[in-house]
């Protein structure tokens, strides 16, 4: 019966899972598709899943926020919270810089290794 009458109403389960994401769906997948390539699908699912993950990323950063004593939240609590965030995106960077640095090292240890060997 309860589904007769969201059938009624026109509210069907997708319209009710949409309205409770933290975020508006079609914004988050229009980010999603901008970073795609010409013709590249994105399935609901996959816009859900970082429409509810923006979403804890944003209360982690309230939370963080709300830890000042002031009575206020400023511009620079945002910036300061999720510098954090930013910090990992380049600690990620360098750490795939010192990858390519070592594997670079590695080749030239074999190379050595080979001349080591013709003699």
């Amino acid at each position: 019966m309860a589904d007769e009458e969201k059938q009624a109403n026109g509210e069907t389960e997708q319209d009710s899972e949409l309205a409770n994401l933290p975020f508006p769906h079609s914004r988050v997948r229009d980010i999603i598709r901008s970073k795609q390539k010409e013709g590249v699908q994105i399935k609901k699912m996959a816009a859900i899943e970082l429409n509810l993950w923006l979403g804890k990323m944003a209360e982690k950063v309230a939370e963080e926020a709300a830890k000042s004593n002031r009575a206020y939240v400023s511009a620079d609590d945002i910036r300061r919270v999720t510098r954090q965030f930013e910090s990992v995106e380049l600690i990620i960077s360098e750490k795939k810089r010192i990858n390519a640095h070592i594997d670079a090292i590695k080749h030239d240890l074999n190379l050595l290794q080979e001349d080591l060997e013709r003699v």
